[in-house]
């Protein structure tokens, strides 16, 4: 094996024993290159450089020798078929650098969707005989018809699209009543999924992600919407036949009217 040349002193300076680890010279070689130095006179005095398989614990330093080795090596005069390019660094990557995954909690994580904005469409709700939704006490909403003066009664919704399982035909949305602190909400009583309005606080609500219970998968069939639960599933926001009847969470069995008008109304 041709002799190494005594390096120059500024080559030194950036010479360590940890430089050896890029240099070794009995290990299994992937890529051989001399460069010599003409001014020595000597074709067998050249350097040798050899890219070993085995993997290092690698510091920034030593990259930093590794470079400035390469870039010494670059500048010297060669007279050997095999010319040094700059695509020829990225052989050294694999060797220096690790790739590693990066894990996050994607969408389970607050702080990822909390700086969302939250779209939000004003709108009134009738359904099928159109029987308007009115507020008939502080918490509960009953179904009637309304004309003339009476249909102001009717409620407005704050319709919020919020995150949840989103798919070709469902849509996710929160239902809050505008002006108030009321959310529709879908919770278990007396062993039976129920339609209650739940209060909330103003300063937390709406956000982006809604916790399950106030959330409902829009569903829009021909001209007509229905609003399942996303907590219970094949459960719909529904009203009776009758008139004046509360409105409830119904199993969509054939009886009740789960089918309604949107209608938009303007901020």
């Amino acid at each position: 094996m041709a002799t190494v040349p005594e390096l120059s002193s500024e080559m030194t300076a950036f010479h360590s024993d940890e430089n050896e680890l890029f240099f070794e010279v009995d290990r299994p070689q992937k890529m051989k290159g001399c460069f010599q130095d003409l001014d020595l006179g000597c074709p067998d005095e050249s350097i040798q450089l050899q890219i070993s398989q085995q993997h290092f614990n690698k510091s920034f330093r030593q990259v930093v020798s590794l470079i400035v080795a390469v870039e010494k090596l670059w500048g010297m005069p060669v007279s050997c078929p095999w010319t040094f390019q700059d695509e020829d660094l990225k052989t050294f990557f694999s060797f220096i650098f690790e790739e590693e995954p990066i894990l996050c909690d994607s969408w389970e994580d607050e702080q990822l969707v909390c700086d969302f904005p939250i779209r939000q469409l004003h709108c009134r709700l009738r359904d099928e005989q159109q029987k308007c939704l009115v507020l008939s006490d502080p918490h509960e909403l009953k179904a009637l018809h309304l004309n003339g003066e009476n249909i102001n009664q009717q409620v407005v919704f704050s319709m919020s699209f919020v995150h949840g399982d989103t798919s070709s035909n469902k849509i996710p949305v929160a239902l809050g009543l505008k002006g108030k602190n009321l959310y529709l909400s879908c919770v278990m009583k007396d062993g039976r999924p129920t339609l209650q309005l739940e209060s909330v606080d103003p300063k937390q609500y709406p956000k982006k992600k809604m916790e399950k219970r106030f959330v409902f998968n829009k569903i829009e069939v021909k001209s007509k919407v229905e609003f399942e639960s996303a907590q219970f599933p094949n459960w719909y926001i529904s009203t009776s036949q009758a008139e004046h009847k509360p409105v409830f969470l119904g199993s969509n069995s054939g009886q009740d009217i789960v089918d309604f008008t949107l209608e938009s109304v303007s901020s």
